[in-house]
C-alpha cells in the first residue's frame, strides 16, 4: 500500500489510527477496573511535571541532531536531512492538520500507550524497565517510514520518554516533553525552511 502524498490524508490516518488505540486501551482499562489515573494521569505535582518535560525538549534536539550526524558520517546511505513526512507540509492548512495529528496521536495517544505497555510489563512481563527496552524498540520501529534514521531517532526517543514516566510516575512530563518537542519541530520547520510555499 502506497503512502497518502498529502498532509491532510496522511493525518487524517494518523488521527483514525491513535483514536481506535486510544478507545481499545480505554475499553482495556474499563475491563480491568482501572482509569487514566492508574497511568499516571493526574495533577499531583503538575508544574513540577510540566517543567521537567519542557527542560526534556532541548534534549531531544540534541539527540535528534546527534543521530542525523552520526548517519551523515558513518551511514551516509541513510542519511536523510530532512523528515519525509514534514516535506508533506506545503500550505498553512497542511501545517494545521499536521500540528493537531502530532498533539494528538504523538502528544497523548503514544504517551497513553507507552505508559499503558510499560504497567503490563511491570505487573506481568518481566519489569518494567525490560519493558522500556522492547517497547522502545516496537516504537522506533513504528516510524520506519521515516528511514533507519528516524527508526533510530525514535527508538531513543521511546527510551527517554518511557524513562521520564517511570522516574516521575506521571504522564505529565512525558506528554508534555513529546508534544512540545513535535510542535516545535513542526513551527521551526515551517517558519524557517527554505522548502516553504
Amino acid at each position: 500500500m502506497a503512502l497518502a502524498s498529502d498532509a491532510p490524508s496522511v493525518a487524517a490516518f494518523i488521527l483514525l489510527e491513535a483514536s481506535i488505540v486510544l478507545l481499545l486501551l480505554l475499553l482495556l482499562l474499563h475491563m480491568n477496573q482501572e482509569t487514566l489515573k492508574d497511568l499516571g494521569m493526574h495533577r499531583h505535582q503538575w508544574i513540577s511535571h510540566l517543567a521537567v518535560g519542557a527542560a526534556l525538549v532541548p534534549v531531544l534536539f540534541l539527540v535528534n541532531a546527534l543521530v542525523a550526524l552520526c548517519f551523515k558520517v558513518l551511514l551516509p546511505k541513510y542519511f536523510l536531512d530532512r523528515n519525509p513526512l514534514i516535506d508533506l507540509i506545503r500550505t498553512p492548512k497542511d501545517l494545521a492538520v499536521f500540528l493537531l495529528a502530532a498533539l494528538y496521536a504523538g502528544g497523548i495517544k503514544e504517551e497513553l500507550q507507552r505508559a499503558f505497555i510499560l504497567n503490563r510489563f511491570r505487573d506481568h512481563l518481566g519489569g518494567a524497565w525490560f519493558g522500556l527496552v522492547v517497547w522502545s524498540i516496537v516504537f522506533g520501529a513504528g516510524h520506519y517510514v521515516q528511514g533507519p534514521q528516524g527508526v533510530v531517532a525514535a527508538t531513543i526517543f521511546g527510551l527517554l520518554f518511557g524513562g521520564l514516566y517511570l522516574v516521575r510516575r506521571s504522564l505529565l512530563a512525558p506528554l508534555a516533553a513529546h508534544a512540545l518537542y513535535d510542535t516545535t519541530a513542526l513551527l521551526g520547520y515551517w517558519f524557517f525552511s527554505s522548502g516553504r510555499t
